[in-house]
């Protein structure tokens, strides 16, 4: 038996908040750490930068006094959804300010997070990312974690860590939704698991969840106080503090309303209104999001409609994401499934980053679940990437020969119904021709660390730097175990 101890660490890096987990193993004992607040909640993943001395605040302190910050503060939220902003840019006192540094300001909150509880240096995690996450923001997600001098092992799929958190529940079953509601988006993914493969069927999501369901909750509470007073001020142009204050107290009893019928919103000082206290009771909380709910339910069906099954088909749903305990959502999806069919983690809001964490500790792979290729001249389609290849093991290298004395070479890729209705299908090169006999058309394909399908269009005759380059950033994959036996199967 070792008596190395080992850690492994999973990162959930979302839009609104940060999950870390991490798996200690010390022989035969396995304990999982979680990083977050005193309340046990995950980190906000927010940014406040004094405006005169640089200062860095982040986490539950940035999010808790966001109103009040933002007078002597650049305060940023979200940088998850502008990392591939070419254009975003602050300038504070000479420094500038891009996405990837205010991301690597929040990996270097984790890390010290980790070194605070467990005295641990985080130098290697796996990162969860959500299907459709573009090439370049994963290169910028990357680029920010060696800002804050960690290393990405791995990126995973999050729909693939969320399915593997779950895996006693789900193993025995064949058709499976994550429903993954955060506090900055709702994504929705539907799995097949052929005897251990897991792969994404179809996807989709929406803009809306927690964060905008606590501004509007926060609107309303506001309004219903106003119409107390005589004096009646827009939530804008209260104080910050209040606006804070509020805020923080209407997501709490938000949170409240999972369990209970009522929550009551306490406020010491709502300055100029004084002491406030009002009652948020389910049908009224019910009826504010009601069209939230709604939209919510309707991307589902959609989701599960595009994966090619029906509701019917649906083995299992997992509810993922803090919104997820919404219980108004709850009853709407009890509705459409059978009970037995859904599944509500303990701790929703770390599922994906427990998943993360657990892929870190039992090894697996990706595997390609498509072909690409290229149409030849005589219409005949040549492959450049095979199904169930080893991402590591993609690399190939292909020539051909011309057949006339074109001055242009048109490749044209295909191999899936996404590629052949793209817009952005072909690569073009431009060069003399040298006669079929002497010239050759080099093409390199291969999948990067980033599972981005790239490919490289030169010529022999020609300067390297006369070379194109295709990018497919919508590779389908499935994700298997090393050793299934591991994972119960």
């Amino acid at each position: 038996m070792s008596n190395i101890q080992k850690y492994y660490f999973g990162i959930d890096f979302g839009t609104t908040n940060i999950a870390a987990v991490c798996y200690s193993v010390h022989g035969e004992k396995i304990d999982i750490f979680k990083y977050g607040d005193q309340e046990d909640r995950t980190l906000p993943a927010v940014v406040a930068i004094n405006k005169k001395t640089n200062e860095v605040i982040t986490g539950r302190e940035a999010k808790d006094k966001r109103m009040e910050l933002s007078k002597k503060c650049e305060y940023i939220p979200s940088v998850k959804a502008i990392l591939d902003d070419e254009d975003w840019e602050l300038e504070i006192n000479g420094k500038y300010w891009y996405p990837v540094d205010i991301a690597a300001e929040i990996f270097k909150m984790v890390k010290r997070e980790i070194h605070n509880k467990n005295n641990i240096e985080l130098k290697e995690a796996i990162v969860s990312i959500p299907v459709g996450f573009g090439e370049k923001k994963r290169k910028k997600l990357r680029e920010a974690a060696e800002l804050a001098e960690l290393t990405i092992e791995r990126l995973i799929s999050e729909p693939t860590a969320a399915y593997f958190a779950n895996i006693d529940f789900l193993k025995s079953s064949e058709n499976i939704v994550i429903f993954d509601w955060g506090g900055g988006t709702l994504d929705i993914s539907v799995l097949k698991n052929d005897k251990g493969k897991i792969s994404e069927l179809s996807t989709g999501g929406m803009d809306i969840a927690g964060d905008k369901i606590d501004i509007k909750i926060s609107k309303r509470i506001h309004e219903k106080i106003c119409r107390k007073h005589s004096e009646i001020i827009a939530l804008e142009k209260m104080p910050a503090e209040a606006q804070d204050i509020l805020l923080e107290r209407c997501e709490r009893a938000k949170r409240k309303l999972t369990d209970s019928d009522t929550a009551v919103i306490s406020i010491n000082n709502y300055d100029p209104y004084g002491a406030c206290m009002e009652t948020l009771d389910y049908e009224w909380f019910s009826d504010i999001i009601a069209p939230e709910i709604d939209m919510a339910i309707n991307c589902l069906e959609n989701v599960i409609k595009d994966s090619g099954e029906n509701i019917a088909n649906i083995d299992k749903i997992v509810m993922v994401g803090g919104s997820s305990n919404l219980r108004p959502l709850q009853e709407k999806i009890i509705e459409i499934f059978e009970e037995d069919k859904i599944y509500f983690p303990v701790e929703t809001m770390w599922n994906v980053g427990q998943g993360t964490a657990w892929l870190s500790m039992i090894k697996g792979k990706y595997y390609t679940n498509q072909k690409i290729g290229i149409i030849l001249c005589d219409g005949s389609f040549f492959e450049l990437l095979s199904p169930d290849l080893e991402i590591e093991k993609t690399g190939k290298q292909c020539h051909f020969g011309l057949v006339d004395t074109t001055e242009e070479v048109r490749v044209i890729f295909s191999g899936s119904p996404d590629i052949d209705k793209s817009s952005d299908k072909y690569a073009t090169i431009n060069y003399p021709a040298y006669r079929f006999l002497q010239e050759q058309i080099i093409i390199t394909a291969e999948v990067d660390q980033d599972l981005v399908f790239i490919a490289t269009i030169k010529s022999n005759m020609r300067p390297d730097d006369f070379s194109r380059t295709w990018i497919y950033t919508n590779l389908k994959f499935y994700y298997k175990l090393d050793d299934n036996k591991e994972a119960g199967y």
